[in-house]
C-alpha cells in the first residue's frame, strides 16, 4: 500500500512518467506560490523549505490536468 504522503522526488518521478518532467526545484516554487495546490509549505528553515504533498490531492491533480502514465 502506498504511503499516504509524497516527496518532492516521487512527485517528479510521476511527472516524468506522465510525460510532464521538472525538477524537484521547480515543484517546489509551485507549491510555494500557489501555482501546484497539490502541497503545502510547513516551514522554512535556513533556506530549506518543508512541504507536505498529500498523495490523494497529487494524484487528483495529476489526473485532471496531466492525464494517465504513459
Amino acid at each position: 500500500m502506498a504511503r499516504p504522503v509524497m516527496t518532492l522526488r516521487d512527485v517528479c518521478a510521476d511527472m516524468r512518467a506522465r510525460g510532464a518532467g521538472m525538477t524537484q526545484k521547480t515543484v517546489s516554487n509551485a507549491i510555494a506560490d500557489g501555482t501546484f495546490p497539490f502541497g503545502k509549505v510547513l516551514s522554512v528553515t535556513n533556506g530549506r523549505r518543508h512541504i507536505l504533498i498529500f498523495r490523494k490531492d497529487y494524484e487528483a491533480w495529476a489526473d485532471e490536468n496531466l492525464g494517465p502514465i504513459m
